[in-house]
């Protein structure tokens, strides 16, 4: 590990375990419920908590892995598979993650990080202001917007 690393963890939404696992379980559940004139196969059960279990692997993946790394000039995103890395002189401005979409985090309270010429990412570090401030100290330039609390 570099001198110069510094890792950012993600901020987790309390409710987020929770709907993992409503939805993992709603599977078996609804088999179950669901009325049929002969028994569920047990080859649709296995498929069922097969999903279920790849699903739980997966989303435990992400939990355990999603963190923002600033490692030298680079800026690493990394959650579960997903790997980005963007250097930082190319982050042009961090403002309020207002899109509700897909991102490399683990909360709704989010930044979007622009960078490049048309691209953007949503991050949710759990500590935003020392994010912020390790990225400008390396990055003096970049535009901060609608973020005055996190200066």
């Amino acid at each position: 590990m570099q001198s110069d690393e510094l890792t950012f963890s993600s901020k987790v939404d309390a409710w987020i375990p929770g709907v993992v696992i409503v939805s993992v379980l709603a599977s078996p559940v609804i088999v179950f419920l669901a009325p049929a004139r002969k028994p569920v196969a047990s080859t649709t059960w296995m498929i069922v908590f097969g999903a279920g279990l790849f699903t739980l692997a997966l989303v435990g993946w992400m939990f355990a892995t999603t963190a923002y790394v600033i490692s030298g000039p680079d800026l690493r995103l990394k959650s579960g598979p997903v790997r980005i890395t963007i250097p930082i002189n190319t982050i042009t401005r961090i403002g309020r993650g207002s899109i509700v979409g897909s991102a490399i985090a683990l909360s709704l309270s989010r930044i979007e990080i622009q960078y490049g010429r048309f691209q953007s990412v949503l991050i949710s570090p759990k500590d935003p202001r020392a994010f912020i401030q390790a990225i400008l100290a390396r990055a003096p330039n970049v535009t901060i917007e609608d973020l005055d609390e996190y200066r």
